[in-house]
C-alpha cells in the first residue's frame, strides 16, 4: 500500500497488513503516516446540497463538481479515485451539479469537470477541466499544502 505523506508530499511503500490506525514514517521528512485515516474509506464522498457546507467545514477537501453525461468527468474520475485511495490527508467528494444545483450555483460551477480545493470549509483553489494526475497533485500541494 502507499501512502501519502501529508508533510512533503512523498509516497511511502507500507505493509499491506499495517492495518487501519497503524503508524509509519515518512523516508523523507520523518512525519507520523497513518493508515486508514480519511472519511472516505479510500473512495470519494458523495457530497449533496442538504449536508454540504457541513462535511467539508473541516479538514482538507478536493471536491469535483461533475454530471453523468459529462465525458470529461467520466475521464477523471478513476484518477480521483486513484488519489482517494492513495491519500489520507485529503477528502475526495464528489458533487453532481444536475442533482446539487444549490451548490453548484454557490460555487459558479459553470465548466465541469471542476476542482475545487477547501480547507477546513474555506475555498483555496480551482482546477477547471480533465486534466491528468499530477496536475491534480500538484494543485493538492499547492492549494492545500
Amino acid at each position: 500500500m502507499i501512502i501519502i505523506c501529508p508533510s512533503c508530499g512523498q509516497a511511502n511503500r507500507v505493509p499491506d497488513q499495517l492495518g487501519s490506525g497503524a503508524k509509519a514514517v515518512c523516508g523523507k521528512c520523518k512525519a507520523e503516516l497513518v493508515a486508514g485515516e480519511g472519511l472516505g474509506d479510500g473512495h470519494p464522498i458523495t457530497l449533496s446540497d442538504a449536508g454540504f457546507a457541513g462535511q467539508i467545514a473541516s479538514g482538507k477537501w478536493l471536491v469535483d463538481f461533475w454530471a453523468p453525461w459529462c465525458g470529461p468527468c467520466r475521464m477523471i474520475a478513476p484518477v480521483l479515485d486513484e488519489i482517494a485511495t492513495q491519500r489520507s490527508d485529503v477528502h475526495i467528494g464528489k458533487l453532481n451539479v444536475d442533482e446539487n444545483q444549490r451548490t453548484a450555483v454557490q460555487y459558479r460551477a459553470m465548466s465541469i469537470p471542476l476542482l475545487v480545493f477547501f480547507q477546513n470549509g474555506v475555498e483555496k483553489g480551482r482546477v477547471v477541466g480533465a486534466v491528468p494526475k499530477g496536475h491534480i497533485e500538484a494543485a493538492i500541494r499547492q492549494y492545500l499544502g
